[in-house]
């Protein structure tokens, strides 16, 4: 460094120990410097600016000291930031074991914890803490749950109990039922003197829960959504305490809530609920390493992840017995041939006869895996699917104007490029078109529709109406809808994801769940070609057992989560020496898959995970040193 330096026999120096923000591996550690007499509030947690290399660098101090390891002299620090410390040490805890498990760096980790500083923000927000509220406790709940009870108790003495929730279906009043549960689970832990985090997909939900809870307790959102300013103010009330209950998206499983007493994931399998920057971590994997609270994993379904945290006895599974989600549920029918007698298998007369007698009594969902018109088009002659003559992108009619290409936009002719032929079929329709079909069969009745082009909506009343909807965007309609459509299932489990069919069991149990029960005459039918593992696991309303036998599966072929996997991205020749350096270094049951082109997989049995993660970021750390191409690494990637 050529910074001014000094001599370290100074007994009136003072040393702070900075992490740099820096996307940098070889630069993922802690860096010693000096801090200057004058520059008076640096203190552990708080944004400096610290010399490197002739440069000046972001970076977060994490320790003050009177002694450095350092061999050498040190350079100062440049400029305090601001002297509020918004990095706690127990985050800091938290983004060092996501960093660690991930193979990624702590200054990665570090920009999905902190957001960026808001100075006027910072000037106005009220600087004091505050302890919590105490409620007083639930007299009762959860009474339907085996092991609900227990788990209350737990969280209202204090203990730190973890807990894999299937909630039961249902809506009350115009919000669905999981959330009054929780409600219940909320209240508990704050009677105990403890604050709670839940972690949803959608800002729609953490809207919906924050105004059921706020109530109870000093409520706050917090998401990615929000502007900068809103969103660092969010920020700061939960740092110090404002808030005895924070709702929000995937960013706010990092959320610094001191007193943390529950932690809750609602349904983990949601893929919004997957950070998209590096290191790539799950909301769930995030919430399962933070230390010294309770935690609740809940959905309608049941994540393969959270079934693996059962597996390994380190959460126990809370579930209604099945006389009590027979009485909860919707009929649900999987139609065979017989049943559809050659008839259109989209929309065929059992669907018109159901959507007919669910209109007398309200609303009915349709539920429909994509957007837009027609997504997918293909020869009526020899079947091949029509694409873009420029870049070979998928075409999209979009109902009027002529039809384009969903990659580079341009419009295109409507011909087959295989045999030439104008004769096409629509083979991926969208909520659009389902629209327009539904309104011309049932003329005079109400459509509404609920997607990311047109508008996600909320609620419905309980009139009668069609809703077609995307999944995620189900409205909650007011007492339930009396029937439902699940359309192109098909379509839904085509994709090659490992995870396809865990994510559509998910996505049609959300929708089915607003159906109300078979008693009340809520019933349910799921077209287009379903595959009959999760047919009959939606008929039978049983995500419990195709969780065991999914993990079941994945444990036999050695696939996410019984076994760790690593993706590696990046150029052929810079795999085949990473794999060649892993395999001599790597843990005991190492197997290396590849490099097939630019992919390489490398797996382990899970209790050696953490093992092959370390040595994966020794091995970015020194290739980043030799100024080498570092590749991109995911754990257990989604998408896989």
């Amino acid at each position: 460094m050529t910074d001014e330096l000094f001599d370290l026999a100074d007994a009136t120096v003072r040393i702070a120990r900075v992490i740099l923000d820096t996307p940098v591996p070889h630069l993922d550690r802690e860096f010693d410097y000096e801090i200057p007499d004058g520059m008076d509030g640096v203190a552990a947690g708080v944004r400096v600016i610290a010399p490197l290399a002739g440069r000046r660098m972001r970076g977060w101090v994490v320790d003050v000291a009177r002694t450095s390891s350092h061999p050498g002299r040190l350079s100062p620090l440049a400029r305090l930031v601001s002297d509020v410390p918004v990095l706690r040490p127990d985050v800091l805890q938290l983004c060092r074991d996501v960093a660690l498990t991930h193979a990624g760096s702590v200054s990665d980790v570090l920009r999905l914890a902190v957001p960026p500083r808001h100075a006027r923000v910072e000037q106005s927000a009220d600087p004091a803490s505050r302890d919590v509220a105490r409620v007083p406790a639930p007299d009762g709940g959860w009474e339907e749950y085996t092991g609900g009870p227990a788990l209350l108790r737990h969280l209202a003495t204090g203990s730190t109990p973890r807990a894999v929730w299937t909630a039961l279906p249902g809506v009350r009043e115009s919000r669905p039922a999981w959330m009054d549960d929780l409600a219940v689970a909320a209240r508990a832990t704050l009677a105990s003197g403890r604050r709670v985090l839940v972690v949803v997909p959608t800002v729609r939900e953490a809207g919906q829960l924050a105004d059921l809870l706020g109530p109870i307790a000093p409520t706050t959102t917090y998401h990615a959504d929000l502007p900068p300013a809103a969103r660092y103010r969010a920020f700061l009330a939960i740092l110090r305490g404002h808030a005895d209950v924070v709702v929000g998206t995937r960013s706010a499983a990092f959320a610094p809530v001191p007193d943390l007493g529950l932690a809750v994931v609602w349904d983990p399998d949601d893929d919004t609920l997957t950070e998209r920057r590096a290191p790539y971590p799950s909301a769930l994997a995030v919430m399962a390493l933070r230390r010294g609270c309770a935690l609740v994993v809940g959905g309608y379904s049941r994540s393969v992840a959270a079934q693996q945290l059962i597996a390994d006895g380190w959460a126990k599974p809370v579930t209604a017995p099945r006389a009590v989600v027979r009485s909860r549920t919707p009929r649900v029918t999987v139609p065979d041939e017989e049943d559809l007698r050659g008839a259109p298998t989209r929309l065929p007369e059992i669907a018109f006869r159901l959507v007919r007698d669910a209109l007398r009594a309200g609303p009915v969902l349709v539920h429909v895996p994509r957007s837009g018109w027609l997504r997918s088009i293909r020869c009526a002659d020899c079947g091949h699917r029509v694409r873009c003559r420029h870049c070979g992108g998928p075409l999209e009619l979009p109902g009027s104007g002529p039809a384009s290409c969903r990659w580079c936009g341009r419009p295109q002719a409507l011909a087959c490029v295989s045999c030439g032929s104008t004769r096409l079929t629509a083979h991926g329709v969208g909520s659009a078109r389902t629209s327009e079909e539904l309104a011309r069969a049932f003329p005079g009745v109400r459509v509404i529709r609920s997607d990311a082009s047109a508008g996600v909506s909320g609620t419905v009343d309980g009139s009668p109406a069609l809703v077609i909807a995307t999944p995620g965007a189900e409205p909650v309609a007011a007492g339930g809808y009396s029937g439902a459509l699940i359309l192109d299932a098909a379509v839904a489990t085509a994709r090659p994801e490992l995870a396809a069919a865990t994510v559509t069991l998910d996505r049609w149990l959300s929708a089915l769940a607003l159906v109300r029960s078979a008693a009340d005459g809520g019933a349910a039918l799921i077209l287009g070609d379903a595959d009959p593992v999760l047919g009959q696991a939606c008929v039978r309303w049983d995500p419990a057992g195709f969780a065991v036998r999914e993990l079941e599966e994945r444990t036999d072929l050695r696939f996410p989560p019984a076994w760790r996997l690593f993706r590696l991205t990046g150029p052929a020749a810079e795999l085949g020496a990473i794999a060649a350096a892993v395999a001599a270094r790597g843990p005991a049951g190492l197997e290396v898959l590849g490099p097939v082109d630019d992919t390489l997989l490398l797996r382990v049995p899970r209790g050696e995970g953490r093992a092959l993660a370390m040595v994966l970021r020794a091995l970015q750390r020194e290739r980043s040193a030799r100024k080498e191409e570092v590749v991109r690494v995911q754990l257990d990637p989604s998408d896989l």
